[in-house]
């Protein structure tokens, strides 16, 4: 089963086509639920599941094909307004069960069945004949009540199992009267190319028997309740609804595959429409620019998830990268900005960027955010070794962007620095990118032949502290956890006894050294 939410269509890809998607871990390490939101401008639950399926799919979508037409769309508004009133309908909460009918395996209905109900359909009258044949005789009547009585089983059992399916039906008709429409018009149409044009035709008769389909009638009237009455005895009679039914189940499970292609033509074209609308509200934008592998270039990077955020540029040229600095001074966060403006170049051909250039052909994966797992009793230390050992075998093969935020915080500091070191070392050699983090200054040391070396910092005045959140070349220049303590009101005691122990535990040259 499908969960009947954004990730619906997302959840039917990854699992019937077994399309790489990122992993749950990276998800939550970027926030993507988040990061969906701030990005969605689509105007359907079907372009919705199409967006948050591009962005959690670690692969390139089909949005940087089709440029040109966001370059339509952006230009001639009144075109945008038409196709968004043409998807609108299908801005409801029942267009997220579409990829349930997807997902069934059509087990319910076979066309044996299908005999078996078109023969049926003819036993009561066959036996109504009987009894004008046979007008003295018992034998027709009661065969037509029992004919009539197996009928009514076969039509309320058919009636039962579509009520599973009251939401989604409704939704997949009005889907596909929608792409007929949305087909007419030709610089739609080339979204989904010359095969496009003869899906409806191909789907008419599957739209026809759909349109025939009936949850119910309202009873507010007894002339209603008549005409109710009288429908269901003549589909009890005739099985027709019952036929109905099992007819366009059957013609779903052949025609699955056209169905899905209707799904994301028109998911695509809302989601390329929605792309037009992001970059109009964007204070500033880029097309992601191809770079060779190991390289990656930005200017004016940032967070699109950050009010007012702070602007970076970075260049790296066969080097991964090593951040040094506090905490809050924006380690984690400028990480994260740089993931998530891969999956933007990947999913919606856009970087919140003045320049991005990078190998959009990386695979991603991170490790920022962990916790211990007590229903599976793993410590926090454990859980970690477990996630990294994963990007050690993603990147076994190179051509990873690996995010990591201060890594193995669950264990002593020599064997914390010994593994990290180990592992970015190993990790670099296998041709992958890398964007870490650290507080430990000894790492940043033993890197710094195979990792550039920047970090963040801060101001720390009488009483407050100052981010700038600029990234800047170099190991931070000292360390200021003491000070922050001081800030937060700790007693002179504590924190005159915490330098002196700092004193004790670090001669003068090692201090010189670790924070050179």
């Amino acid at each position: 089963m499908v969960s009947n939410d954004k990730t619906s269509y997302h959840e039917y890809r990854t699992a019937r086509q077994g399309e790489e998607a990122l992993s749950p871990y990276t998800c939550r390490d970027l926030n993507m639920d988040e990061v969906f939101e701030a990005l969605d401008e689509t105007s359907s639950c079907i372009g919705r599941q199409y967006l948050y399926h591009a962005l959690c799919t670690d692969g390139i979508s089909e949005v940087a094909r089709h440029e040109n037409l966001i370059g339509t769309l952006s230009a001639d508004t009144a075109l945008r307004s038409k196709l968004v009133q043409a998807i609108q309908p299908l801005n409801h909460q029942d267009a997220y069960s579409i990829p349930g009918i997807l997902a069934e395996d059509g087990h319910r209905y076979s066309r044996r069945y299908l005999l078996l109900l078109q023969s049926c359909r003819w036993l009561p009258l066959c036996c109504l004949a009987g009894i004008f044949l046979f007008p003295y005789s018992p034998v027709p009547f009661l065969l037509l009540l029992a004919a009539y009585i197996g009928n009514a089983y076969l039509h309320f059992k058919e009636k039962n199992k579509l009520m599973d399916y009251f939401f989604s039906v409704p939704q997949l008709h009005k889907l596909l009267k929608i792409c007929d429409k949305l087909v007419k018009e030709p610089v739609f149409s080339e979204v989904g190319g010359v095969e496009m044009k003869r899906l409806p035709t191909s789907l008419a008769a599957l739209q026809r028997k759909l349109g025939l389909f009936r949850y119910g009638i309202g009873m507010e009237s007894e002339t209603a309740m008549l005409v109710y009455l009288l429908t269901e005895a003549l589909n009890i009679f005739f099985l027709l609804a019952a036929l109905n039914t099992v007819y366009s189940f059957i013609t779903i499970k052949d025609k699955k595959q056209d169905i899905e292609k209707v799904f994301r033509f028109v998911g695509l074209l809302d989601v390329l429409c929605s792309v037009s609308l992001l970059r109009e509200r964007l204070p500033y934008w880029c097309r992601p620019a191809s770079f060779p592998e190991g390289k990656l270039h930005a200017e004016g990077v940032y967070h699109p998830l950050i009010e007012n955020c702070i602007p970076n540029d970075l260049t790296l040229a066969d080097k991964s990268i090593l951040i040094t600095g506090s905490n809050m001074s924006g380690k984690t966060s400028f990480i994260r900005t740089i993931g998530i403006n891969l999956l933007a170049a990947k999913a919606l051909n856009t970087c919140f960027a003045r320049c991005f250039e990078t190998n959009c052909n990386m695979r991603l994966y991170s490790v920022i955010h962990t916790e211990d797992d007590l229903a599976e009793g793993k410590s926090y230390f454990f859980e970690e070794a477990e996630r990294v050992k994963q990007a050690l075998d993603k990147g076994v093969n190179g051509r990873c962007l690996l995010l990591f935020d201060e890594l193995f915080k669950g264990t002593n500091g020599v064997e914390r620095i010994a593994i990290n070191a180990s592992v970015f070392t190993e990790l670099a050699s296998r041709g992958n990118l890398i964007f870490a983090s650290t507080h430990d200054l000894r790492l940043a040391e033993l890197l710094k032949g195979d990792y550039e070396l920047y970090h963040f910092c801060e101001t720390v005045g009488n009483h407050n502290l100052s981010f700038d959140y600029r990234l800047k070349p170099g190991i931070v220049k000292e360390g200021n956890a003491i000070k922050v303590l001081g800030l937060c009101g700790y007693p002179a005691g504590i924190i005159k006894a915490s330098a002196a122990i700092v004193s004790r535990l670090v001669s003068e040259e090692e201090r010189k050294a670790f924070y050179k």
